[in-house]
């Protein structure tokens, strides 16, 4: 699968993931632009990059404005874009209850607002501020484009915290919605829901957890971020031309649907 001449933008690319698909589509051809809260972690995921022509820009992609001066950014160090891969999640914050629940398995009473809206502020506007601008640049150059929104198992499953797992669900609306919007012109918009992949975030999962998910995940592995790259990559090229608004799963057979 190749991406030609393409320009695609990364978020979260400075780690995990966001890496792993960086080097993946910089290896079939596209030229990346590769966002992340830590500008220092995404110029490292730079130096593994094949090619020529990647930009590291840092941002906090649930701040609206932020979102918008990055993305100028990339008009001027890029040029015009090709599609989107909007990676940068987190599945805890401070504040919000996610010890409480390991201990003693409740979360929702011991959640403060702060930490509930921290994390639907990155995971879900977050996804949205990304996507609008990306949009608006795919329209205003009438080119035709991908758009690939991490989700999660947990937002098919609805496993896991509560705020991440509303969270993803809520990426999986907007993936559909934004879907059917933006068909006529030739921008598709598709859903990667990872299961659990071996990141840092999974490693501050409780002692034990990962081995549990393991021996209940019928190919019996963790999953790799080479995973989740090869179906974003896949979803992004035009070997999936007639696929949008849709999701798919790379979770070894944890979740199915």
């Amino acid at each position: 699968m190749r991406l030609g001449d393409r320009t695609f933008v990364v978020t979260g690319a400075g780690s995990g993931i966001g890496r792993e698909i960086s080097r993946r589509f910089a290896e079939a051809g596209a030229r990346i632009a590769a966002l992340d809260l830590d500008v220092g972690a995404a110029r490292e995921t730079l130096a593994l990059l094949p090619g020529a022509g990647h930009v590291a820009v840092e941002v906090d992609v649930a701040d609206g404005g932020a979102v918008v001066a990055a993305f100028e950014r990339v008009d001027v160090e890029l040029g015009a874009l090709d599609g989107l891969v909007n990676n940068a999640g987190v599945d805890r914050v401070p504040g919000d209850g996610t010890e409480a629940l390991w201990k003693t398995g409740e979360q929702i009473v011991h959640m403060s607002d702060e930490g509930f809206a921290r994390l639907m502020a990155i995971n879900v506007s977050g996804v949205f501020h990304c996507l609008r601008e990306t949009v608006k640049r795919l329209r205003r150059d009438e080119r035709r484009g991908s758009i690939v929104n991490l989700s999660s198992i947990a937002g098919l499953s609805s496993q896991g915290t509560v705020h991440y797992a509303a969270s993803k669900s809520a990426v999986l609306g907007l993936t559909r919605a934004a879907a059917r919007e933006l068909g006529r012109f030739g921008i598709r918009v598709n859903a990667v829901c990872p299961g659990v992949i071996e990141t840092p975030m999974s490693a501050a999962l409780p002692e034990g957890a990962t081995q549990g998910l393991v021996r209940a995940t019928p190919l019996g592995r963790i999953g790799q971020p080479s995973d989740v790259a090869s179906t974003a990559l896949f979803l992004a090229s035009d070997e999936s031309d007639f696929i949008t608004g849709q999701w798919i799963s790379p979770n070894g057979g944890l979740v199915m649907a």
